[in-house]
């Protein structure tokens, strides 16, 4: 899928702030192996969306294993780590914690509400690990989505950074 661009993107606009969420999470699930399916802008809210090929993806029933949870934690948190990183507070992270609680429900293994803090401090931590790392990929996932390229070339961007 492309989407219609380049855009241009004012700091702080809501939907830049949106943009850099959604890129947090689409670096992050990428690197922890998640195939992307497609990214979009919903036409109602504006809010730009990563959607990943998998079987947890499309069938909310089934229970997530350990390894699943893991990698979905980080996942889930990436967006707001992402904005906190860039700058320095996250107060678009209010769906980002409701996926998360999804996350957990789902899970093979009962998760209390201990194992579920400290869940979300790996996943953060995590997340904010992976940003940190690879901020040279963050900056080229940002200039490819504001040129409106692919999710092929936003990988390629991402690879050849």
């Amino acid at each position: 899928m492309k989407i219609k661009g380049p855009f241009i993107l004012p700091f702080p606009t809501r939907l830049y702030l949106s943009i850099i969420l959604f890129l947090g999470h689409f670096l992050c699930g990428y690197l922890l192996g998640l195939p992307i399916r497609s990214y979009s802008i919903d036409d109602a809210t504006g809010v730009p969306k990563v959607e990943f090929y998998s079987g947890f993806d499309t069938n909310q029933s089934r229970e997530l294993s350990k390894e699943e949870v893991a990698a979905l934690a980080v996942v889930a948190l990436s967006g707001s780590v992402a904005e906190a990183t860039k700058f320095e507070a996250a107060k678009g992270g209010e769906n980002d914690l409701r996926e998360l609680q999804n996350i957990f429900r789902r899970s093979e293994e009962f998760l209390g509400a201990s194992i579920q803090q400290d869940w979300t401090r790996w996943g953060a931590l995590t997340s904010y690990q992976l940003i940190k790392k690879y901020e040279t990929q963050y900056a080229a996932l940002v200039c490819a989505f504001k040129e409106g390229k692919s999710v092929a070339d936003c990988i390629t961007a991402i690879e050849s950074s």
